[in-house]
């Protein structure tokens, strides 16, 4: 007893350690005097695109640019008035760098993202920085990375300017980016929801205007999560697409048991579609294939993103487990309306395992060690955050007693609770969740091309972005994100529309019997005064067709010009 209190007392002293770092640090550009480097400026809301496209004409000074972004971060990034989205600054460092980039004018084949101040999330090296993973015993100061990830560097080499790490996650698997570190991360679309998780920092970030694209991960939605929650685009690339070198795992010593099974994602979120295609095209490099060869030596076809000729589209509008409200169906219709008119063709798709198998797997595969060990132990004897207490209670219910509590709540509790075991299970059993994963794979690939279609779009989510404390209670409402993360195929999401006054319920009568429960009446609290939240629609295809995903983002995004911005952070 007495070794763990000095172990929780070692730990919380690092994290306050790094925290008193961060905030002690000066940063020399954030004193310039300019009048347009008041944080509040106009040009301020450039997208990485534009922002390139005027460096490398002369027309925007790199250096002047990257203060105005780095004083609107200080001014609505931080805790201190903020939403507590960052964990680390390094805008000197940008600044030096954004000076040096004068010289390059005129230069043919000038880097693809010249200028572009970025931020990225927490858990991707980066020099100088901590990679947490919203764990406290990766604060020490012997813990800073001593150079890039690989990912970072091909930024860096493309003109990008990394200035701000952006808040995750305890363990990076919740949806809503809270630590015993760096504290809570805010919605600026309303302070009293989640703006999502882990790659919740970075969301909040790009959603404000303080920077125009971030790179975040994602294993069951953390990069898109954030982006829905956020009203902002989200794009997770086909699994192994991208190089993860020098990112860490929040698990022991690196050691991410389920990686091998659903593997973690790098990708962009940003304000506009162009400019996460214009992220993949800047990392879709040789420079990248050299440096590990484990990932696929494609570079980015723009002719398949660009192309013009009318898309055959599937769709669904729910996935049979978790009921999406209104205003997401009224999105996906919306939006499937907006394609046909267009010219595109839209068709029904029968999902060919609905969620109840797919979130069951999902739930069976991460929790087959039992008792969340893997969390635990990564932990190193930190306390959990309070949002993982309702998880934590069903991982250690005894098993002799998981047939009589199943009896005594509502089906879909019931059903999950059934899913795993206190203690875990056989090499065996996992060995068949290992092939169960396989055929449901399997299913997909020949469901998608026995419908001739070239993509799926589906309500992002069900429901919109959460109250503070809420996600580990209805984590099952994220069988949608997490799809495409066990099928290993590329997806994005972008918003398009908001709650209107009249769709903030969640009504019981309206939804299937097996499904008016607790996690529906958690649905309906959510709803309550969400009028003017935004609302995602979700794009899938399978394996490596990035470009097409990418193609119909842009697609959606021309037809329905989404045009709503958060307004909470800024009053």
């Amino acid at each position: 007893m007495f070794a763990q209190k000095a172990r929780k007392k070692e730990l919380s002293e690092w994290a306050k350690a790094a925290v008193t770092k961060r905030d002690q640090k000066e940063h020399s550009c954030l004193l310039l005097h300019d009048e347009n480097a008041d944080g509040d400026s106009v040009a301020s809301s450039k997208s990485a695109v534009e922002t390139q496209q005027l460096v490398a004409s002369g027309k925007l000074n790199a250096a002047d640019h990257l203060v105005q972004l780095a004083k609107r971060c200080h001014k609505y990034g931080r805790s201190d008035g903020g939403v507590n989205a960052i964990t680390e600054e390094f805008y000197d460092e940008a600044y030096e760098v954004a000076k040096s980039l004068a010289a390059k004018r005129g230069e043919q084949d000038l880097p693809p993202l010249l200028g572009v101040p970025i931020s990225v999330k927490e858990c991707i090296g980066m020099k100088g920085s901590l990679s947490t993973g919203g764990l406290q015993c990766r604060t020490h100061e012997d813990l800073r990375f001593k150079e890039d990830s690989l990912i970072v560097a091909i930024v860096r080499k493309a003109g990008a300017l990394p200035m701000v790490r952006g808040n995750v996650g305890q363990t990076m698997m919740m949806p809503e980016s809270v630590n015993n570190i760096w504290g809570r991360t805010l919605n600026p679309w309303d302070f009293k929801r989640s703006c999502g998780g882990s790659s919740g920092g970075d969301g909040a970030l790009v959603a404000m205007k303080c920077v125009p694209l971030a790179i975040g991960s994602d294993v069951a939605g953390s990069i898109r999560i954030p982006a829905i929650f956020c009203g902002i685009v989200g794009f997770k690339p086909t699994s192994h697409r991208l190089s993860l070198k020098g990112c860490m795992k929040p698990r022991k010593d690196d050691r991410a048991m389920t990686a091998i099974h659903i593997p973690t994602a790098v990708g962009p979120l940003a304000s506009t579609v162009d400019d996460c295609a214009l992220f993949m095209k800047s990392v879709c490099v040789p420079e990248l294939f050299a440096s590990d060869i484990s990932v696929p030596p494609l570079p980015f076809d723009t002719d398949s993103y660009t192309k013009s000729k009318p898309l055959k589209i599937g769709y669904f509008s729910t996935d049979g487990w978790f009921e999406p409200c209104h205003a997401a169906k009224r999105g996906l219709m919306e939006t499937v309306d907006a394609l046909t008119k267009a010219g595109h063709t839209c068709v029904p798709f029968d999902l060919p395992t609905d969620g109840w198998a797919n979130y069951s797997l999902m739930v069976k595969i991460n929790g087959a060690d039992g008792n969340m060990r893997q969390y635990k132990e990564a932990l190193e004897g930190e306390d959990f955050v309070p949002e993982f207490n309702t998880l934590r209670q069903a991982a250690n219910a005894p098993n002799l007693l998981r047939p009589l509590i199943r009896t005594l709540i509502d089906k879909r509790r019931g059903h999950l609770l059934g899913c795993i075991r206190s203690g875990g299970i056989s090499a065996h059993a996992f060995g068949q969740l290992s092939c169960d994963l396989m055929q449901m794979r399997a299913s997909w690939e020949q469901a998608f091309m026995d419908a001739g279609i070239d993509a799926i779009i589906h309500p992002a989510l069900p429901i919109p972005a959460l109250p503070h404390g809420m996600g580990c209670d209805i984590t099952s409402a994220f069988s949608y994100t997490l799809l495409a993360n066990m099928l290993l195929w590329p997806a994005g999401v972008l918003p398009v529309t908001t709650i209107q006054k009249d769709e903030q319920h969640y009504n019981m009568n309206d939804l299937p019997a097996d499904q008016r429960d607790l996690y529906a009446k958690l649905a309906a609290q959510t709803m309550k005064d969400s009028a003017g939240l935004p609302v995602s629609v979700a794009i899938m295809t399978p394996n490596f067709r990035d470009e097409t995903c990418l193609r119909v983002m842009k697609e959606i995004e021309s037809l329905v010009q989404f045009s709503a911005e958060p307004q909470e952070y800024i009053r």
